[in-house]
């Protein structure tokens, strides 16, 4: 015999056995001696009673998407757990080193995504709260995708990162930027189709607005303190 896990969405409502067997209209084979438990309407329109130990055990209200939300963190967060434990076992250790990485990586993406759930269905609940506490791994993902960064640890308070925006600066441009030197221009212009291409930069922008070329340094790598700037 194989194992098989099944998913099965329901509709359902508190109601005694007694009440249920009024609105059935048909006896119940109670499983358990409970009284109290759920109406159950099943997709194909079916309905049933179910006690109510054995109908929490197997079901979670998911009526908002919050509710589904959190069903989701619950079961992230326990497979969370135990591939931590699997992770550490001597079991682990007898693993060759490509499959080791692919679970290490597997374990911290998993964490990162957790930490993106928990933060959401804070903001969900109570209608504020940032995004925060995430690695360096995922600022680059937010980087990328054109939002402004910045840790928590850092002094200056004002400070935040950006990706520049790439683009194409062409010869009927280049004359006018504030941002080089007029010998720049001369040497870009005196070139066949003269134009700029700017790509994959980032910049470090101060409280003051002076904007400088920004590469990270090894403590920012292994940082967890990465926040969004809103």
């Amino acid at each position: 015999m194989k194992k098989f896990i099944g998913t099965k969405v329901i509709m359902a409502e508190p109601m005694t056995m007694t009440e249920a067997q009024k609105v059935l209209g048909r006896k119940i084979k109670p499983v358990t001696a409970e009284e109290d438990g759920y109406l159950v309407e099943y997709q194909d329109g079916y309905e049933s009673w179910s006690p109510k130990s054995v109908f929490e055990e197997a079901y979670q209200v998911s009526e908002t998407p919050l509710d589904r939300m959190l069903i989701e963190q619950s079961e992230l967060e326990d497979r969370i757990s135990k591939l931590h434990v699997f992770v550490y076992s001597d079991k682990f250790k007898g693993l060759d080193k490509v499959t080791q990485a692919m679970l290490v990586s597997q374990l911290q993406t998993m964490r990162d995504y957790d930490n993106t759930l928990c933060m959401r269905s804070t903001k969900m609940e109570s209608g504020e709260g940032g995004y925060n506490g995430f690695t360096f791994g995922v600022a680059i993902i937010l980087l990328n995708s054109g939002f402004c960064v910045r840790r928590a640890g850092w002094n200056g308070k004002g400070l935040f990162v950006c990706k520049q925006v790439p683009a194409h600066i062409t010869s009927n441009i280049i004359p006018n930027m504030q941002s080089l030197p007029q010998s720049a221009k001369d040497i870009l212009m005196s070139r066949e189709n003269p134009h700029i291409d700017y790509t994959n930069q980032m910049l470090i922008i101060h409280p003051d607005g002076r904007a400088d070329s920004w590469v990270p340094s090894s403590s920012d790598i292994f940082a967890v303190d990465w926040e969004v700037v809103e």
